[in-house]
């Protein structure tokens, strides 16, 4: 599914696709990876030449990313990197910052600049990015920190207040296998991710046949916006006439 070329950036075309050594007639793409031949027809995987990562079948750069968190005023300085969790690869951010900034307008000013499936699920703020002995920047214990990000679900537990806000809840707590999730729960902030949140955009569309745009998603990244979005006109959802009563709401 390569083009041939760069639409109408001859220069770039020709930066990046070169003479095949197996076609003259053809050209390859360069991608950036590192290989070796070590047999004919055979090329072992040697790394990248930039700083690209590839997170859930996307080739991404960190760099742009980490520009986009600066753009932030609290963020003095950024590092992003790809970190595993339960057997997948997803990106924890880590800003230096003074202050503490909040989750979700980061997140909102990122989705106008970036697809969804570059804005991290992690985010880690520090006064101070941890240095080795010899003054670098120690990557290896910024890893380490991912765990005490800001990511972990509300200390007040809100029940669901209709049938609406029920199946949403019911949707989440199946795809991020938590429970109890209340209805103002951040789904980022409770280990949600963008190759999760394609299911769950797809899953509301299979059960309540809502169409819902993953940009609207980050504006309302909770079970009570989300259900506020849907039942809006353009939506065309009409809440069954047998919806649940509100909820009382419990402590954790």
């Amino acid at each position: 599914a390569l083009a041939s070329g760069y639409h109408n950036q001859p220069e770039m075309t020709q930066e990046k696709f070169k003479p095949s050594f197996l076609d003259e007639t053809k050209t390859l793409f360069r991608t950036g990876d590192l290989g070796k031949q070590t047999a004919p027809g055979i090329i072992e995987f040697m790394g990248r030449k930039d700083n690209q990562v590839k997170v859930n079948g996307y080739r991404i750069d960190p760099g742009e990313i980490e520009y986009q968190l600066t753009r932030y005023a609290p963020i003095e300085r950024a590092i992003v990197l790809p970190v595993q969790v339960n057997n997948q690869t997803q990106l924890s951010a880590y800003c230096q910052t003074d202050k503490t900034p909040e989750i979700a307008e980061i997140r909102e000013l990122l989705a106008k600049f970036l697809p969804v499936y570059m804005i991290p699920s992690y985010f880690i703020f520090l006064k101070q990015f941890p240095l080795t002995r010899h003054g670098k920047l120690d990557l290896h214990s910024l890893r380490e920190l991912r765990e005490t990000g800001k990511y972990l679900v509300n200390s007040n537990y809100v029940a669901p207040r209709n049938h609406l806000e029920s199946n949403l809840v019911s949707i989440w707590e199946k795809i991020l296998s938590k429970h109890p999730i209340g209805i103002f729960d951040n789904f980022f902030e409770i280990g949600g991710h963008s190759l999760l949140l394609s299911r769950v955009v797809t899953q509301v569309h299979k059960e309540l046949n809502v169409s819902v745009k993953l940009a609207d998603f980050f504006k309302v990244p909770t079970v009570a916006g989300l259900a506020t979005l849907i039942s809006q006109t353009q939506y065309n959802y009409q809440e069954p006439i047998s919806a649940i009563p509100p909820q009382k709401s419990y402590p954790m």
